[in-house]
């Protein structure tokens, strides 16, 4: 049986990059101390906050 986590991650999603890109985000990644998954998902909530209307 796998372990019980409090946030479970159910799908994947994949898309190519070019070897830049990939650079780019290593970098990104290495500077924040996280991993490419962890960058794309704080970059995703900070796209979402940016296209809620103000208040």
């Amino acid at each position: 049986m796998g372990k019980t986590v409090e946030n479970p991650k159910r799908y994947i999603i994949s898309c190519r990059i070019n070897d830049q890109e990939m650079e780019t985000l290593q970098e990104i990644a290495k500077m924040h101390g996280t991993s490419i998954s962890t960058l794309l998902r704080r970059s995703l909530n900070l796209l979402e906050e940016q296209a809620q209307p103000p208040a």
